[in-house]
């Protein structure tokens, strides 16, 4: 603060004691006790800066005043400026009210600008709406007219039509009176003419007969050249065996030979041809052996082939399903996008509720327009049935007309065939007639007597007269056979008839099969443990699957089949022989030659069949006692069919822990589905738990298995 009172006075200091002054600033020295007129001696040069005590009291003074001015201006102003903050401060607060009314007002009007722009769009919507509606009922009338229009002319059509249809059912009656009348009489005539070929066809039967006759004995010679042959094969095979053991027992002598002392020359020579015919045998055992071992390879290679098919056919078969169910995701995606586009274009419906109530408004329009068709419709049926009864009529009247078209072919060929006998019956008739002629000139040349002229002429005669009776035979058995053809058309009919039936009875076994199967599947995708993983889940399988019982199966029907052409071929060559006369006695060579290959091809083909079987019957004998010893099961495999005549396979296994031959499991295989039987064994009650629950419940057939050896094992060794 500043002092108001003068401070009090200090001693000066010796020979100037005083502080020097620094720059230009103004500095006060106090008065000093001294006179005057020493300090102006001594200090001349300061005078400047020296003033009295009334002057220093009196800018004190001034300054004091104006600084007590200045403080009073000073609060003064602060105040102002409070007032001034104050004011300004309620200037604010009012033009930030005035701002949010104004904005809370700007609001305002936007709303209601909005809300009138959305009535106004609504307005329009439904007028819109209302327009559209019109003009749909408008057309839906409209259309429903044009459909009258259309059912009406329809009518007129029909009934033109049916105008047309009985005209023509008219003509087609007339037709077939025509049809039927020349029909009969042509198989008047047809009759005549057969009866009339038929005695020349009895005639050709009995030398088909003979010849038949000569055949089958020739077959009988044939099959008993062949059990010769088998027989002289099994002494081959006896002295094989032979061999082989007089081979032992040399070779246990030259073994004894060696123990013994040094021999003669000559029994040198013959242990030295014999150690040389041992080295030769074991040779062939050897190649015998490495033949063995490479079918045996070549066997095992083609069983890993099947196998590696199976598994990529699975492969592919899955692959194959991957783009199957992308198209049925597709699908659906596409029905879902046209099932929300038919609701967006169906006015009226703002949400899937308002479906329902269009569709029940057009519902009753839909009602009203049908009573209105429905009059309409009845009448258009009636035409429609009687349209239809007409068509049936014709289409009878045309499968008649065809039957007869049939017959009369038929006839007609029998006719030609008949003929054709009848010119080889007249060109073997001409031919005798050339025969006779050159032997009466040939017997005129020379000096034949006319008693064999007479001989000769009696035999063609007789000869003749044979002929003629075996051509009545032969009316007789065709009589007969059209007959029996007759009859076979009539059991043909009713098989038709009967597969017609079995098939639709099967076609609706088929839907039940599938409709089955899905209730299966869907079945076990509800299963409550849910554990049906192809990671977790284990199903036993064969490694020597039935495909090879299949593959053998069909070589040897192959044979057969083989066989059996032979047979008819040998057959034809003997019935060719035998037609062609003289001629067949000049080609009996070369047949005959034939005939040889044929056996030879025969008697390779019965061999092959052999080895087949045996080789079959060692691989199955094989396969089964690998499916016993790997999985613990004998397995015996039984064929029969049903009443239905449909095939069933049956599978008895039987542990090889079981304790008695009574613990059997019986199953049916029929087209892929595999069912347990009941017996004595199943009946009991842990069993039948089992297999309610791994059988029935979960349909794994492995598992139950495995679960009866794991208690049958624990009950032999545990126990």
């Amino acid at each position: 603060m500043m002092l108001r009172t003068p401070p009090p006075k200090k001693a000066r200091s010796e020979a100037g004691g005083s502080s020097t002054p620094t720059g230009d600033q103004l500095v006060i020295y106090e008065d000093s006790p001294l006179p005057a007129p020493l300090q102006t001696a001594s200090h001349d040069h300061s005078d400047q800066h020296l003033c009295t005590y009334q002057c220093r009291q009196m800018v004190k003074s001034d300054v004091l005043d104006a600084l007590s001015k200045a403080e009073k201006q000073a609060q003064g102003y602060q105040t102002m400026l409070q007032t001034l903050n104050q004011n300004f401060t309620q200037a604010d607060e009012e033009r930030k009210q005035f701002r949010d009314k104004f904005l809370y007002s700007e609001q305002e009007l936007a709303a209601a600008k909005g809300r009138e722009k959305v009535l106004q769009e609504q307005l329009l919507m439904e007028m819109n709406n209302s327009q559209e509606r019109y003009t749909k009922a408008l057309q839906s009338c409209h259309d429903l007219e044009v459909k009258l229009q259309s059912e009406m002319n329809l009518r007129t059509k029909a009934e033109s039509s049916v105008a047309t249809a009985e005209e023509k059912a008219k003509l087609l009656e007339e037709k077939l009176s025509q049809l039927s009348g020349s029909v009969e009489r042509e198989r008047n005539r047809l009759n005549n003419d057969i009866a009339h070929l038929g005695k020349e066809a009895k005639l050709s039967v009995s030398r088909i007969g003979a010849d038949l006759e000569r055949m089958q004995c020739r077959a009988q010679s044939a099959e008993t050249e062949s059990d010769l042959l088998r027989s002289q094969l099994e002494d081959l095979k006896q002295k094989f065996d032979e061999c082989l053991h007089e081979k032992t027992e040399v070779y246990k002598k030259l073994s004894s030979f060696t123990s013994e002392a040094a021999s003669p020359s000559d029994n040198n020579v013959l242990f030295k041809t014999l150690q040389e015919e041992l080295k030769r045998c074991e040779a062939e055992v050897r190649e015998a052996r490495k033949l063995k071992s490479q079918q045996l390879d070549a066997e095992l290679l083609k069983v890993k082939l099947l196998e590696e098919k199976s598994r990529r056919e699975r492969a592919e078969s899955e692959l194959s399903k991957l783009p199957e169910l992308q198209i049925s995701f597709d699908k659906l995606e596409n029905e879902l996008c046209s099932w929300k586009s038919l609701l967006n274009n169906i006015p009226g419906v703002y949400c899937p509720d308002d479906v329902v109530m269009k569709f029940s408004a057009l519902q009753k329009e839909v009602l009203d327009s049908t009573m209105k068709i429905g009059e309409a419709s009845t009448r258009f049926n009636q035409l429609e049935a009687a349209l239809d009864a007409t068509q049936l009529g014709k289409q009878n009247a045309e499968t008649e007309a065809a039957l007869a078209k049939e017959k009369f072919e038929a006839l007609k060929s029998d006719v030609k065939r008949i003929e054709a006998m009848l010119a080889l019956v007249t060109e073997e008739k001409e031919q005798l007639k050339a025969v006779v002629s050159e032997r009466r000139k040939s017997n005129s040349d020379g000096s034949v007597s006319a008693t064999t002229d007479g001989t000769l002429a009696q035999s063609f005669e007789s000869s003749l007269a044979k002929k003629e009776n075996y051509l009545k035979e032969l009316e007789k058995e065709l009589s007969q056979l059209k007959d029996v053809n007759n009859r076979q058309r009539d059991e043909i009919e009713h098989l038709n008839d009967k597969l017609v039936s079995e098939a639709r009875r099967m076609k609706s076994l088929e839907r039940d099969s599938d409709r089955l199967r899905s209730e299966i599947s869907l079945l076990e995708s509800k299963l409550g443990h849910g554990d049906f993983s192809a990671a977790n889940t284990r199903v036993l399988r064969m490694v020597n699957t039935l495909g090879v019982e299949n593959e053998a199966k069909q070589t040897i029907e192959a044979l057969q089949a083989e066989l059996q052409k032979t047979k008819e071929r040998l057959q034809a060559v003997e019935e060719l022989k035998s037609q062609s006369g003289d001629a067949g006695k000049l080609v009996d060579s070369h047949i005959t030659g034939k005939i040889a290959q044929l056996k030879e091809q025969i008697a390779t083909l019965e061999k092959r069949e052999e080895r087949y079987k045996t080789v079959f019957a060692d691989r199955i004998s094989v396969f089964r006692r690998a499916c016993c010893e790997l999985f613990g099961y004998k397995i015996v495999m039984d064929e029969h069919q049903r009443p239905n005549g449909i095939p069933v396979t049956r599978f008895t296994l039987q542990s090889i822990y079981a304790q008695s031959d009574d613990e059997k499991l019986e199953f049916d295989y029929e087209s892929g589905n595999t069912s347990i039987l009941d017996n004595q064994y199943t009946s009991q009650g842990e069993i039948a738990k089992q297999i309610e629950i791994f059988i029935r419940k979960f349909n794994s057939i492995p598992a139950f298995t495995a679960n009866l050896t794991m208690e049958s094992f624990n009950r032999r060794t545990l126990y």
